[in-house]
């Protein structure tokens, strides 16, 4: 089982980078960290699939394909359905 820490890479990251870990862990996502550990974005295969359409390099920042805005939780409330 993959560890969600494994699949944090920062804005500095490259592409590759992103694609590697994406290949390398189970979660087909990887979520992208500023230096606080706070989100700033995520990074699925799709992402990159279109980022490198519309002239992306995979030497770029992962921060030009990434998803600015994902949808987060904040708060799970477990309701018991008995």
């Amino acid at each position: 089982m993959t560890d969600w820490q494994d699949v944090v890479l920062t804005p500095a990251s490259n592409i590759r980078d992103a694609m590697r870990t994406l290949d390398e862990t189970a979660l087909r996502i990887a979520i992208v960290c500023d230096e606080n550990d706070k989100l700033v974005g995520t990074v699925t295969d799709g992402d990159i699939r279109r980022g490198l359409l519309k002239n992306s390099d995979m030497q770029d920042s992962v921060s030009a394909v990434m998803n600015q805005s994902p949808r987060t939780v904040t708060r799970l409330i477990l309701v018991n359905s008995a």
